[in-house]
């Protein structure tokens, strides 16, 4: 009785194998692959990173220029220079002195703002400054190393472009004086000298007339130098580094 029953099954079973070896079983393709290798997704090129310069007016322009006046600066406005990524200004500025018996050196393209900026700190913060120097030196000339130059922070090829690149920032690198020998911009903390109480005085001043300050200790591109420019940041933020 057994036998009858298990006999048949077992065909089943065997038969169901065959039918099953016989049908294929469907194998999923690779997907093609690149010659060089695997494919990468499609990285989108970043946006050239652009500047724009603040529009002025003529009204604007010579309400500058009267204060420039009153405060003792020999000025020419230039003809407009451009360059690319936004680069240039519509009305630069040379500036020879920067008040009354100041010189600065070399020649200058400035925006009549940042100008206007700078001859404030002269009159505020650098004169006074050098007076409270030992024997009450004068000064004489701010020597700079940069005004209008069209290129990005701190000179890296890729990035935001420099204040510099609109006429809105100016690098200061010494002080000349009637009286007494120069004074470099350059590392001094913790001197405890003259020059250090003078460069520190100097710097921390420009912070209310510049947005944006820096120099030696900011980080090494700063440390030969004074940055001061005018950008203008939400809510009247004021970088003083």
């Amino acid at each position: 009785m057994q036998h009858s029953i298990l006999v048949p099954l077992i065909v089943m079973v065997l038969a169901g194998a065959e039918l099953t070896a016989d049908i294929p079983i469907p194998v999923p393709k690779p997907k093609p692959v690149a010659e060089t290798g695997t494919p990468e997704p499609a990285v989108k090129a970043s946006p050239q990173v652009t500047i724009t310069a603040p529009e002025g007016t003529e009204a604007a322009l010579r309400s500058c220029e009267s204060e420039l006046e009153t405060l003792g600066v020999d000025f020419e406005r230039l003809e407009p220079v451009t360059g690319e990524n936004g680069c240039g200004i519509a009305s630069p500025y040379a500036i020879t002195a920067i008040a009354h018996g100041v010189a600065l050196k070399p020649a200058t393209e400035l925006r009549c703002e940042t100008a206007l900026s700078l001859a404030r700190w002269v009159r505020d913060v650098a004169v006074p400054s050098a007076r409270a120097l030992p024997g009450s030196p004068r000064l004489r000339t701010i020597n700079h190393g940069s005004t209008y130059v069209c290129r990005r922070r701190n000179n890296l090829p890729t990035g935001k472009m420099s204040e510099h690149s609109i006429g809105n920032a100016i690098d200061i690198v010494g002080f000349e004086f009637e009286g007494r020998e120069p004074i470099g911009v350059t590392p001094r903390t913790g001197k405890g000298s003259f020059e250090e109480a003078f460069q520190r005085a100097v710097r921390a001043g420009a912070c209310l007339h510049f947005t944006t300050v820096l120099g030696p200790g900011a980080n090494a591109s700063h440390d030969d130098h004074l940055h001061f420019d005018i950008a203008r940041r939400r809510g009247g933020y004021r970088l003083c580094q």
